[in-house]
């Protein structure tokens, strides 16, 4: 479980820079490097739509399918805090996850 910093500022889970997703799931199962990755719970936040409205967690557990990442063990990030970014993102595949490590 690790604490997420997050830069995408129109996730609907984005509440001051912390994340307030239950849970969370980076993709990039082939990726050999963090743009090849991505915040599969990511959420464009809509407008009129009222965003989370529960607070940021310091302990989310995070699957991870990166299995090149060197934090991932058995598609669990053990990475004690993570960046995801992806500004103005519109989809999944437009985040990432900046803590992946080859």
């Amino acid at each position: 479980m690790a604490e997420i910093k997050c830069t995408v500022t129109n996730c609907y889970f984005n509440k001051r820079v912390g994340c307030t997703a239950p849970t969370i799931t980076v993709d990039g199962r082939n990726a050999d490097e963090s743009r090849k990755t991505s915040c599969d719970t990511f959420i464009e936040q809509k407008p009129g739509v009222r965003s989370s409205v529960n607070e940021p967690k310091s302990d989310t557990p995070i699957t991870c399918m990166a299995i090149k990442c060197v934090y991932n063990d058995d598609e669990r990030c053990e990475a004690r805090d993570i960046l995801v970014n992806g500004k103005n993102a519109s989809t999944p595949e437009e985040t990432l996850c900046s803590t992946f490590k080859s």
